[in-house]
């Protein structure tokens, strides 16, 4: 994503990398697919899978 994120946006990314963190799946997402924070979510998730050393 570029430019200008707002605080729930911002939530959304943290908690799909906090749950990457914790040892969650991918379809441990709580957004809908059809949620515009799904994607938010995933990015965040996927980033931080992207940064474990494995």
């Amino acid at each position: 994503m570029n430019g200008y994120l707002t605080k729930a946006q911002l939530h959304a990314l943290e908690r799909g990398a906090e749950a990457c963190r914790a040892g969650k799946s991918r379809e441990d997402n709580p957004y809908p697919p059809q949620a515009d924070y799904y994607g938010l979510w995933e990015e965040g998730y996927l980033k931080q899978q992207g940064g474990r050393s494995n």
